[in-house]
């Protein structure tokens, strides 16, 4: 298994540097792409660079032993709505889905959601926990430590238009956290109402924009 320093500086070697100083001079139109570790999105503004580009990386990740994920990846239009054009496609990255929506004014607009994949993960993660660390510590203790937890996921995916989403898995995760929290004894420890009294006295954090895209 690699260290992900040593693995990241050979990613940057075999596919940054190769893409940068080797396949941008061979298309015609601009060529952009974001990678974080092994995740990577590639965009080209000429549909015929895209696939180009795409051969040639199976290609050049071969020459090092490596192979695309085939069941990852894909190549989606993603072209700015208009009248005339199909509805354009949707991708998932870093736990993101990307697609186009509409401003307040109407105009075609990039947007981002918590991708379902991701949140359904996520909600399961947050099972498990709740169940495993139930009965360990004192109540106070688990709801400061689960509060810090929806201080990352808020902060992470704090997107604008993405509030929704965040506030539905604020709100899914909490009951997961009661249903557990009532399961530390043969009794209930208290009912939804009670819950709900606790809550208002420790409140939780709240969905909000932390970055900006534009």
């Amino acid at each position: 298994m690699y260290s992900p320093i040593p693995a990241n500086i050979f990613a940057h070697t075999v596919i940054d540097v190769w893409l940068e100083g080797v396949v941008k001079s061979h298309c015609a139109g601009k060529v952009a792409w974001f990678r974080y570790a092994d995740d990577m999105v590639i965009c080209c503004a000429v549909e015929r660079d895209a696939l180009r580009v795409r051969k040639a990386l199976a290609g050049r990740l071969a020459r090092y032993k490596l192979a695309l994920n085939e069941e990852k990846t894909r190549l989606v239009d993603f072209t700015r709505p208009r009248n005339g054009h199909p509805r354009s496609g949707v991708f998932d990255f870093l736990g993101f889905t990307f697609y186009w929506g509409r401003s307040r004014k109407g105009a075609p607009l990039p947007k981002v959601k918590t991708s379902g994949k991701r949140m359904r993960a996520k909600l399961k993660a947050v099972n498990a926990w709740c169940r495993t660390i139930r009965s360990r510590y004192p109540l106070n203790y688990i709801w400061a430590v689960y509060c810090a937890k929806l201080r990352g996921h808020v902060q992470y995916y704090g997107m604008p238009f993405n509030t929704r989403a965040v506030h539905t898995f604020l709100v899914k995760a909490t009951r997961i956290l009661y249903k557990w929290s009532n399961r530390r004894s043969q009794r209930r420890s208290f009912n939804w109402e009670q819950f709900t009294l606790f809550i208002k006295a420790n409140p939780p954090p709240r969905a909000r924009v932390c970055h900006t895209l534009f």
